[in-house]
C-alpha cells in the first residue's frame, strides 16, 4: 500500500510542477507583452511630429476685415493650396473654425 500512495504523491507533485511551469511561462508572456505595449505606446502618433524640424512662427493681430482666408492668400506661396495654408493655420492655433475676431492674435508661420 504504501507505494501506492507514494505513486498519487508523485503524481500530484509533477502536477503542481507541470502548473508551477506554465504559470511562470504565462507570467514570462504577459511581461513581454506589456512591455511591447509600453514601448508602442511611448513611441506613437503623438510623438510623430517630434522629429519634424520646428517651425519658424509670428504672432500677427486681426484687423478689421480680415478672414482666415484672406490671411492664407497672402502667406501662401505661389502655386500653393491656400486651402492646406487655412487647414494650417486652424491646426497650429487650435481652431475649431475659421472665423477670426478684431484684435485677435494668431500664430503665422513665417514664410
Amino acid at each position: 500500500m504504501p507505494s501506492v500512495a507514494t505513486n498519487v504523491r508523485s503524481a500530484a507533485g509533477d502536477v503542481r510542477s507541470i502548473m508551477a511551469s506554465w504559470a511562470r511561462v504565462v507570467v514570462g508572456v504577459l511581461a513581454i507583452v506589456i512591455c511591447c505595449l509600453m514601448v508602442l505606446a511611448l513611441n506613437g502618433p503623438s510623438n510623430a511630429d517630434s522629429n519634424a524640424e520646428p517651425m519658424e512662427v509670428t504672432s500677427y493681430t486681426v484687423a478689421p476685415g480680415d478672414t482666415l482666408w484672406s490671411y492664407a492668400e497672402r502667406i501662401t506661396p505661389r502655386g500653393g493650396d491656400v486651402s492646406e495654408t487655412v487647414d494650417e493655420l486652424k491646426r497650429i492655433n487650435h481652431l475649431d473654425t475659421s472665423s477670426l475676431r478684431v484684435g485677435q492674435r494668431i500664430v503665422v508661420p513665417v514664410r
